[in-house]
């Protein structure tokens, strides 16, 4: 069975990267295309031996690269991606489909997550995106 991970993507991409001044959605935009990327890369790679489903607050935008079968991204448009997150954790527990791990900084969800019986992968401040790659990929939450 392959692992299966959450990645909070709005909450990666302003913890990896942080932001302000007026021009900050752009920067967020191309930051968002840009893990987008790294993660199909990352589930092209691993094969069957991980799932990654990227969440993204906000309204649908249309992002580059090809995408392997293993990898999913998903806008919540009016919901915050929180909710689907743990939706994703309740439901792989209620369908006997074993723990997934929620990849997050945000500590409210990733206490969420655990007590619904998911993993927490906590991603510091700041912390690399390559980083947090290598974290899931070695298979150590």
């Amino acid at each position: 069975m392959s692992r299966l991970f959450c990645v909070d993507g709005t909450n990666l991409v302003r913890t990896a990267y942080g932001y302000g001044g007026p021009a900050y959605a752009a920067q967020e935009d191309a930051d968002t295309d840009r893990i987008t990327v790294i993660f199909a890369q990352v589930c092209e790679e691993a094969g069957g031996d991980i799932e990654v489903e990227l969440f993204f607050d906000g309204a649908f935008r249309a992002l580059g690269g090809a995408r392997p079968d293993n990898f999913r991204v998903s806008f919540t448009h009016e919901l915050p991606a929180d909710d689907m997150i743990l939706d994703r954790v309740r439901s792989r527990k209620w369908s006997g489909g074993g723990s997934m791990t929620v990849v997050t900084a945000d500590g409210d969800l990733g206490r969420m997550a655990e007590s619904e019986g998911g993993k927490w992968l906590r991603v510091g401040h700041g912390a690399e995106i390559e980083s947090v790659v290598r974290r899931m990929t070695r298979g150590r939450p």
